[in-house]
């Protein structure tokens, strides 16, 4: 193999692809990627064998070959090295690089012992804005809990029907939920769960990649894909496996109607809550106390080790009085997820759920368990 690429094309490819180099020591393998050169195209994988990440360019290919080196020392070294253009060269099982003064020879392995990333047979298939996809997927990501007696739970759900993707995340104690509008509504409906893992490397590789991204569901896994500008070709692609089982019935705890409502200051309700937490007790228990006569929330804690706290937030504020407490951690995540500065909070009771949205937005709500209901 040997073939010429700008450095900072090739810095760009490795950086992408080594964010699934595994460091399980039990497949040291997993520990490298593997660079292909084809006819004008250079290819990067990696995987641990429940991602694979693959990366394509055009180069300068002079002789066609493949290598598999270690993605750490590879990596290292392209960083150190000035700009211009890159010399890659095998010698058996090892790299040859020349950029300027420097040169070096990485030692590598058989491609033969790489595994392989499978091609994914298409069942559906529809596109969707790359920017739009990551950050809507930001806004639930850390929501999954991963539980081996409930792996379908420990992933997000991606539900596609007519126009529209719904993006759903819950650990049993919350729940998000993200609607985006398709371009071109898809033929028939169809929907697959992924792992949270693969979830945060489609937001690490595409949020900030202009185009749109092709999704492909296959039998057992799931393709996300972004073609080249120049030339009807793959640029990137990140295959996962998805989660075998069926999501649960999650609509039937979104609350149709809601006794209660509230429209509130996100940056100040997330200043009390987080005020309330430093005295919130080992089971992070924070007490809201809501007044419709007075147009007021109360939000208080009380801890026997380090005290109490109290505090009051005014907004508009329909439907009586209630008190209900809840997990300030599960609060502030939702509303850190929420980017309008109005919220609304909307309540049945002390043991429903609590639901809460930006005032003008609705493609997103975020729903939290009372203490006592999930004890």
């Amino acid at each position: 193999m040997i073939l010429k690429i700008k450095k900072e094309k090739l810095k760009e490819g490795i950086s992408i692809v080594e964010k699934t180099s595994a460091k399980a020591i039990s497949l040291p393998i997993l520990k490298n990627l593997i660079i292909r050169a084809k006819k004008n195209i250079v290819n990067i994988s990696a995987t641990d064998l429940e991602i694979g990440i693959q990366w394509w360019s055009i180069a300068k290919i002079e002789e066609e070959g493949e290598v598999v080196i270690p993605a750490s020392i590879l990596s290292t070294f392209i960083n150190l090295l000035p700009e211009g253009v890159v010399i890659l060269s095998s010698s058996g099982n090892n790299l040859n690089i020349e950029c300027g003064e420097y040169k070096t020879q990485i030692k590598g392995f058989s491609s033969e012992d790489f595994p392989i990333i499978p091609d994914v047979p298409e069942k559906k298939s529809t596109l969707i804005n790359s920017n739009k996809l990551c950050s809507g997927l930001s806004q639930i990501v850390n929501i999954p809990l991963s539980l081996m007696s409930k792996p379908e739970i420990s992933g997000v759900l991606f539900s596609f029907s007519g126009n529209e993707l719904k993006l759903v995340a819950t650990d049993s104690y919350r729940l998000g939920e993200k609607t985006l509008l398709l371009e071109t509504p898809v033929e028939s409906d169809f929907s697959f769960i992924i792992p949270q893992k693969s979830v945060k490397e489609i937001i690490n590789i595409f949020i900030e990649k202009e185009g749109n991204l092709k999704i492909l569901l296959g039998l057992n896994q799931v393709l996300f894909e972004l073609s080249m500008t120049e030339m009807s070709h793959p640029k990137i692609q990140l295959t996962s496996r998805q989660i075998e089982g069926d999501y649960p019935n999650y609509e039937e705890i979104i609350p149709k109607k809601n006794k209660i409502k509230a429209v509130l200051d996100r940056k100040e309700l997330i200043n009390q809550i987080k005020a309330s937490s430093i005295f919130s007790g080992k089971v992070n228990e924070v007490i809201i106390d809501i007044n419709s006569i007075d147009s007021s929330i109360k939000i208080s804690s009380q801890s026997i080790d380090s005290g109490e706290y109290s505090s009051s937030i005014y907004g508009e504020i329909d439907g009586g009085k209630e008190k209900v407490s809840f997990n300030y951690r599960y609060l502030i995540d939702g509303l850190l997820s929420i980017k309008d500065p109005k919220i609304l909070f909307q309540i049945n009771g002390s043991d429903s759920p609590g639901v809460f949205k930006a005032l003008n937005d609705s493609s997103f709500l975020y729903i939290v368990m009372p203490i006592k209901a999930s004890q």
